[in-house]
């Protein structure tokens, strides 16, 4: 059996082992400290009154499934789930559209109503549904089934494939298993994507030029997909010319001198600008202000149009951006040149599916 297969029937064994067999196996949480560093919880997350019938009769009335994320202080894999899995995009939107996250401690005490009513604690909830690892992330169907569950940490891309299972309702007709052998996880980038526009030092104090920043991490699918469909194109590599590019990630101990001349970590750089989503491309002018900042998955058109809308002081004549473009639109259908050079609907039309 190859390492891919294997590495497969383990996530779908972790999704589906029946309780009792996790308790028998690791009687205590197994993922109990991992790391002292902290971790906030998405402000995204619902806010319970910590009811989950009340909450998943809200969910089904939304047409969404209830999820309860159990974790705990000092989580490394709760961390990483957080500030890796959740800071992609394209998760975040799915979560948003489709379910409904309520956040229990599995060492807490506040009051707790569980599915079936019954008052009871955090801790006691936990046990009760045999909670071994942390993050533990249960989804539920309309009657209060469990119909899914994610023990510890698991990639970005694992973690798609299983928010899909869960809001397409593939648990009526498949299991885990069938449904991982259709829809297997891409495979994504263990290291940053490179480009020839970007500089190899992370200098920004270094040129007189106008800055871009790409924020980004590893075993990121979004960021893969940016790198493919969009910052592949000849059209969209010509526009990053006028710019000193560099590229961090966003969760990298590694120094970067700033714009304004300090030298920080690229996470710290990262936490100081506010950046929640990877891929990010932020852009300064040549003296080191910020003018605008893209965060979500843009298709060519709307990046060559943000890049020149620096690199021509475009934004000093027009501070709307959304102006800018509906301006460049008409000027390029008046020409006549839409649809003369590759787009990312040329080379990734699944995007517009």
């Amino acid at each position: 059996m190859s390492k891919t297969i294997m590495r497969y029937c383990f996530i779908a064994l972790t999704c589906f082992i029946p309780p009792k067999m996790q308790a028998a196996v690791s009687p205590v949480p197994v993922q109990q400290v991992t790391t002292f560093d902290t971790f906030e919880l998405p402000e995204w997350f619902k806010i319970s009154f910590l009811d989950l019938s009340e909450d998943n009769l809200e969910a089904v009335e939304s047409n969404k499934h209830l999820v309860v994320f159990f974790w705990q202080d000092f989580c490394g894999y709760c961390k990483d789930t957080i500030e890796k899995n959740l800071t992609q995009r394209s998760i975040g939107e799915i979560f948003d559209e489709h379910f409904d996250v309520v956040a229990l401690n599995i060492w807490g005490s506040k009051e707790v109503f569980g599915l079936d009513g019954e008052a009871t604690t955090e801790k006691e909830i936990a046990r009760a549904l045999e909670v071994q690892f942390t993050p533990t992330i249960i989804f539920f169907d309309s009657n209060g089934k469990s119909v899914l569950r994610l023990n510890g940490y698991v990639s970005p891309a694992e973690m798609g494939v299983a928010l899909n299972y869960v809001h397409t309702e593939r648990y009526h007709s498949q299991t885990v298993f069938e449904y991982l052998a259709t829809n297997k996880p891409k495979s994504v980038n263990a290291s940053l994507n490179s480009q020839p526009f970007i500089q190899v030092d992370a200098n920004l104090d270094a040129s007189s030029q106008p800055k871009a920043i790409l924020f980004e991490q590893t075993n990121c699918p979004d960021c893969d997909l940016f790198h493919r469909c969009v910052l592949s194109l000849d059209s969209v590599r010509d526009r990053f010319k006028p710019f000193h590019t560099v590229q961090l990630d966003m969760w990298s101990k590694a120094p970067v001198i700033t714009q304004s001349g300090d030298i920080k970590t690229s996470n710290d750089f990262a936490r100081d600008l506010k950046i929640t989503y990877a891929p990010s491309l932020v852009l300064f002018d040549t003296e080191g202000h910020e003018i605008i900042r893209v965060e979500s998955q843009l298709r060519s058109f709307h990046t060559e149009a943000v890049l020149e809308y620096v690199a021509q002081g475009v934004y000093k004549r027009e501070p709307n951006f959304q102006r800018y473009i509906e301006e460049r639109g008409d000027i390029i259908r008046s020409k006549g040149e839409l649809g003369k050079t590759l787009s990312t609907r040329d080379i990734c039309p699944e995007l517009y599916e």
